[in-house]
């Protein structure tokens, strides 16, 4: 089997063909590492909080709790399930040059809980309306038939 240069049937050298399977071993491991997270099939209701800061007056009347979030150009099952709109926190500088937070009367802070089906729930990250989500993600997208705003992620909750 083995002759006297170490080669395997005097053709492979047995040192390779180790490092070959470790090789195609971390390939393999590599390629599976996202499908070995657990996805539930029926999946869960997750709820997201987000807030549209600074949006120009009159966008706002272009959404409407009932909307439906689009993705990759079809609809999600995430919806617009609550809606607040408030003047926006605007950060300037008083006459001391101190920063003071003040209202912005012109622009609109706009407050959504989005509420949708997600079978993209895995230990390691959330998928909704066809995006990842985490609290504290400043680029989240709220896109509908009419509108799409930049949002900050609130906070996410998932249903049990």
């Amino acid at each position: 089997m083995l002759d006297e240069k170490g080669r395997l049937w005097g053709k492979v050298n047995i040192f390779d063909l180790a490092i070959l399977l470790v090789i195609i071993i971390l390939v393999v491991g590599y390629l599976y590492q996202d499908r070995a997270a657990s996805v539930d099939p029926e999946g869960k209701t997750v709820v997201v909080k987000v807030v549209c800061p600074n949006v120009y007056p009159g966008v706002e009347n272009n959404l409407q709790v009932g909307d439906t979030l689009v993705a990759g150009g079809s609809f999600t099952t995430a919806r617009i399930t609550e809606m607040e709109t408030r003047a926006a926190n605007w950060v300037t500088t008083n006459s001391e040059g101190m920063m003071v937070l003040t209202q912005n009367p012109f622009r609109k802070d706009i407050f959504l809980t989005l509420e949708g089906n997600s079978s993209q729930i895995s230990p390691m990250e959330i998928g909704f309306a066809g995006q990842k989500v985490r609290a504290g993600l400043e680029d989240f997208y709220v896109k509908t038939q009419k509108t799409e705003l930049q949002a900050t992620v609130i906070s996410v909750e998932i249903m049990q």
